[in-house]
């Protein structure tokens, strides 16, 4: 992903295109779609009959992980072309190979090479540099006239397509939650203080009496940064985005003084052994595993789909007793988990704008977002994933290796004739998307310009550097005042008038 950084307010966005206009500052980027924002395109249909009973429009699609010769893709393109041609749309959809090196990187380079010709395609970062070449369509018109792929929007969805209308992604915040077996946070005398109160002392309490009475080898564990428990802990330190206002001013929450609070007790955590002694070097398979094994009681995880996925295994690991309980993000100044960053999509699907098949191409995006296209996205392939028995949807032995290729959401996913035998979201899962909601605190953006990235690198580098020191107690606390003058000298001087001007 460009380097970002956020801000609470949308002001720094220097173009009077504000919404409805990719690349904000960063220069030059065309809006091949329209007006910005749409507001004097006429919404485009894409209920109308397409193509012709035996002459199908062919839509092509590249979605990173998902390879042309699987057989579950293969299902999913002809029950698309088979459910979408009773609709009076005819479409051959065809699932191109994905790039065989780094997607993020091999990706925005192929399709501004014209390597990739695809119709729709799936970003995961770098797509940045191919809306500012205007290779990316403006998606507004697109939505605007949509019925489905509008309704399922949240406000999060909406507030980045104003900003940033090249990618769509229908999915909740990629927010982390953190989770523990429920059988041991029942045992924990400390347990009830915390969900009732979840202040910072109540969580290092609780982290506590899980290091000496479960036996474990560290309360919580992470996988290289401190991100995972940033997000419980940054809104109770008064981190509330990437840009906090102290004694007046407007300035990076990196260098300011609620960064060093949270730091403070992070250290604490640390020499305490509540800490993972290992996590700046945990890869993120290490880090699940000694959550599955008992090694460490609490692992913060992306609400929903991720969170699915740590209770199935814990539970089949450690059976139903395990199952996972979703903890509240830590109170104090503010309470909230990690800001939802709204200023633009960071994955997503994008239309080319060379494709010649536009509008069909939008079709099938908001033929997936209707009730009878998220069925086969959710669910899967009827006979193989799900059975339909009287009028239930059972899923199979099968349904656990299927997973949506298109939306991940599961906003206003209730099948009706047939309905669902059992949710499709674990109960944990369920309520880690609902915990997000209800604190949800929503963050603007800018994009770093060009020419100050390598100031902000420097500024980044200095930070990862310093914070892994105080936490570990190589450095002590005091050292944060010395990080700060580096910080400043590095680029934070550079930076102020235009926090300054985006806030003064």
């Amino acid at each position: 992903m460009k380097k970002l950084c956020s801000l609470v307010l949308a002001a720094i966005m220097l173009t009077a295109c504000l919404t409805g206009c990719g690349g904000g500052d960063n220069g030059g980027s065309t809006n091949p779609g329209g007006t910005c924002g749409g507001s004097s395109v006429p919404p485009i249909s894409t209920d109308g009959a397409i193509g012709a009973e035996g002459s199908p429009v062919e839509i092509h699609v590249l979605v990173k992980d998902v390879f042309p010769d699987e057989e579950d893709v293969q299902l999913l393109c002809k029950a698309i072309n088979e459910k979408m041609a009773a609709n009076g749309q005819y479409v051959n959809v065809i699932f191109d190979e994905p790039p065989a090196s780094s997607y993020p990187t091999a990706l925005p380079l192929a399709v501004m090479n014209g390597e990739i010709t695809a119709d729709l395609i799936y970003f995961q970062g770098g797509d940045q540099a191919v809306s500012d070449q205007g290779l990316l369509e403006d998606l507004t018109p697109y939505i605007d006239g949509s019925t489905y792929v509008k309704d399922l929007m949240d406000e999060s969805n909406v507030a980045k397509l104003k900003s940033y209308p090249y990618l769509l992604w229908l999915a909740p915040p990629r927010t982390y939650t953190p989770v523990i077996r429920t059988d041991w946070a029942e045992q924990m005398d400390s347990f009830q203080a915390l969900t009732s109160d979840p202040t910072p002392d109540n969580y290092y309490s609780f982290f506590k009496e899980l290091k000496d009475k479960a036996g474990v080898d560290c309360a919580i564990t992470a996988d290289g940064s401190t991100a995972r428990l940033d997000s419980i802990f940054n809104h109770a330190f008064g981190v509330t985005g990437t840009a906090v206002q102290e004694d007046g001013k407007w300035i990076f929450s990196k260098a300011s003084q609620a960064e060093k609070a949270k730091l403070e007790f992070y250290a604490k955590l640390y020499k305490d052994g509540l800490l993972d002694s290992d996590f700046l070097t945990n890869t993120w398979d290490v880090m699940e595993q000694k959550f599955y094994e008992g090694r460490a009681a609490v692992l913060s995880g992306t609400a929903g789909a991720v969170i699915q996925i740590y209770n199935a295994k814990m539970t089949s690991v450690n059976g139903e007793a395990a199952a996972l309980t979703v903890l509240p993000p830590a109170k104090g100044i503010s309470q909230s988990y990690t800001s939802v960053d709204v200023t633009k999509e960071g994955r997503g699907f994008a239309i080319n704008v060379d494709s010649k098949n536009k509008e069909a191409a939008f079709a099938v995006l908001e033929f997936m977002a209707s009730p009878e296209g998220r069925i086969l996205d959710k669910v899967g392939i009827e006979g193989k994933h799900y059975n339909v028995e009287g009028d239930k949807i059972v899923f199979t032995d099968q349904f656990n290796s299927w997973w949506a290729r298109f939306w991940d959401t599961t906003n206003k996913f209730e099948p009706q004739n047939p309905s669902l035998a059992e949710p499709v979201l674990s109960a944990p899962a369920a309520k880690s998307l609902e915990l997000v909601n209800d604190y949800m605190v929503m963050d603007k953006n800018i994009i770093i310009p060009s020419e100050m990235t390598p100031q902000w690198d420097a500024m980044l580098n200095l930070y990862n550097e310093y914070s892994a020191d105080i936490i570990r107690g190589v450095r002590p606390i005091s050292d944060f005042d010395e990080f700060v003058q580096k910080w400043n000298q590095a680029g934070g001087d550079a930076f102020a008038p235009i926090l300054q001007e985006a806030f003064g």
